[in-house]
C-alpha cells in the first residue's frame, strides 16, 4: 500500500476538487480513490474540516504566495509582472473555478477567497505602481488583470490556454504603450 505524505494528500484534494467539487471531499471519497485507509487519512488530519482548512492553505500558498515569491526574482517590474504572468498561463484551469463555487456556500472558504482575492489584487497594485508611478493606473490595471483571469474561467465556454496568453500578451502590449505615452 502506498503512504501518502502530507502534501500528497492536499494535492489530490485539490485535484479532486477541481474535477468533482468540495462534496467529493469526503474521508472516505478520499481514502478510496487513493486506496488507503482512514488511519492514513487521521495520521495527517484530525477530522474532515481540519483536511479541507489545510486544503485552502495548500491552494493559496500554492496559487498566491508561490507566484509571488517567484515572480520577485525578476530584476525590474516589468519582468516580474511577465514571470507573474507566465505563471498564471502554465498553471490555468486548476482549482480556481471549484474554490469560488465552494466559497459561495461555507464561510470558511469564503474567508480564504476573500483573503487570497486581496492579496492578489495588493501585489497586482504593487506591480503596476512600481511600472507607472500613477496609483489610479495602478489600482484599476491590477483590477482588470484580475477580473480577466476570474472571468476567463468563469465564461461558458472557458477561455482556453492559448486564450488567456493572447489576452495577457495584449495586457502586456497596451501597457507597455500606456507607458511610453506617459513617460516625461
Amino acid at each position: 500500500m502506498a503512504r501518502f505524505s502530507h502534501n500528497d494528500w492536499l494535492e489530490h484534494g485539490l485535484m479532486m476538487l477541481a474535477e468533482s467539487g468540495v462534496e467529493a471531499l469526503t474521508i472516505d471519497a478520499m481514502c478510496a480513490h487513493l486506496k488507503v485507509t482512514k488511519g492514513s487519512f487521521y495520521h495527517h488530519f484530525a477530522n474532515r474540516e481540519s483536511f479541507l482548512e489545510n486544503v485552502l492553505q495548500h491552494w493559496e500558498a500554492k496559487f498566491t504566495e508561490r507566484f509571488i515569491t517567484v515572480s520577485q526574482d525578476g530584476a525590474t517590474p516589468l519582468e516580474r509582472m511577465q514571470r507573474l504572468n507566465r505563471l498564471v498561463i502554465e498553471t490555468y484551469g486548476t482549482s480556481e473555478v471549484a474554490i469560488r463555487a465552494w466559497a459561495q456556500t461555507d464561510p470558511m472558504a469564503a474567508v480564504y477567497q476573500q483573503h487570497v482575492d486581496q492579496k492578489r489584487l495588493d501585489y497586482l497594485y504593487q506591480l503596476s505602481y512600481a511600472l507607472s508611478g500613477d496609483e489610479m493606473y495602478a489600482q484599476t490595471f491590477a483590477r482588470i488583470a484580475y477580473a480577466i483571469l476570474i472571468g476567463a474561467q468563469t465564461i461558458m465556454p472557458a477561455y482556453s490556454t492559448q486564450q488567456l496568453a493572447q489576452v495577457y500578451d495584449l495586457l502586456e502590449k497596451m501597457t507597455a504603450a500606456y507607458l511610453r505615452n506617459v513617460e516625461p
